[in-house]
């Protein structure tokens, strides 16, 4: 980090156009938590930011310890800095909804803010955007995550974590082919499943640009005693910077 903002800050003298303000905060994080942060930021706060219309430059984990992590944001001026923040730290969307997850992972945090020119910026948010191995492996263990938290919901009745990760216009076919709609769902997930011992074998993701198709087969324990088997096959859309799903398919013997 401090070999960014030393070359940023050597570069904005040189710039021949003037590209605004870049805010880099850098935070200390309680230890351990920094994967779960991430994963917040991506899954909860990049979206708010986006649809605040606050530019997101970059952001991710420092290399130069564990418990770090850094985001970077574009304003024109430091006066429309100090109004937009002031307005989306403001905001139900914020105070309501990840603000009391992410400070609780805080242990501390510093700020710099500096003038760039173009060329600088584009280089600083080139950072956002790996190679496209790099982003595919990404998305590969995104969404690795998201299934392994879609089965534990399964398996506690977790209506609230499905609520997060299911798209408004979910839909999906039970095992007796009825196509049921996400509240539906919803409804038959409070209820404590049937299916005891739920566990997933042969996971195949497939990332297709800004879809994702998931399949895998399942084993289990019918109420009766009796083995269980079966497949399931679950399609995931990115949204808004996110992965939701979108629809879901599973069979049981």
């Amino acid at each position: 980090m401090l070999v960014v903002l030393c070359l940023a800050a050597q570069a904005a003298p040189r710039a021949q156009a003037a590209a605004g303000i870049v805010e880099i905060r850098v935070y200390t994080l309680h230890p351990g938590t920094r994967d779960q942060f991430h994963a917040r930021f991506v899954r909860d706060s990049l979206p708010l930011l986006r649809r605040a219309r606050i530019d997101v430059v970059a952001f991710g984990p420092s290399l130069h310890d564990t418990d770090s992590y850094y985001l970077m944001r574009h304003f024109p001026s430091r006066e429309a800095r100090d109004v937009a923040e002031a307005t989306f730290y403001d905001s139900p969307e914020w105070r309501d909804g990840p603000r009391a997850a992410v400070m609780a992972a805080i242990v501390t945090y510093t700020t710099a803010v500096i003038a760039v020119d173009v060329p600088t910026l584009k280089g600083l948010r080139a950072m956002a955007h790996p190679s496209p191995a790099a982003a595919i492996a990404d998305d590969l263990a995104a969404l690795t995550r998201l299934n392994d938290d879609y089965i534990e919901s399964v398996r506690r009745s977790d209506v609230a974590r499905f609520r997060e990760i299911l798209a408004s216009d979910f839909l999906c076919t039970l095992a007796d082919g009825r196509l049921i709609d996400r509240d539906e769902f919803l409804a038959n997930a409070a209820a404590p499943t049937t299916a005891h011992g739920l566990e997933v074998h042969d996971v195949n993701v497939r990332v297709l640009g800004d879809t994702a198709i998931v399949h895998a087969a399942t084993t289990f324990t019918h109420p009766d005693g009796r083995p269980g088997r079966g497949r399931y096959t679950d399609i995931w859309a990115r949204r808004d910077g996110r992965w939701v799903a979108v629809a879901a398919q599973f069979m049981r013997q």
